[in-house]
């Protein structure tokens, strides 16, 4: 996920209009804590579903006799 320095900005600006400065470093902190959250769920989808991909392909080699 790539963003631009100008999109930063307008994020920034948009985020301390709508939120208090002085609630600022806790919605941020809070914000990381969820994108961190996020990001483990998706490795731990793509873990699985590459165990299953795997698997199935050892079973339909051993089905196929290699």
């Amino acid at each position: 996920m790539n963003i631009s320095i100008s999109e930063l900005l307008v994020i920034l600006l948009i985020a301390l209009l709508v939120i208090r400065p002085e609630q600022l470093p806790e919605v941020a902190f809070t914000l990381g804590r969820f994108l961190q959250s996020i990001r483990k769920m998706f490795a731990k989808v793509k873990e699985e579903m590459n165990g299953f991909i795997d698997a199935a392909g050892t079973s339909h080699d051993r089905k196929s006799g290699q």
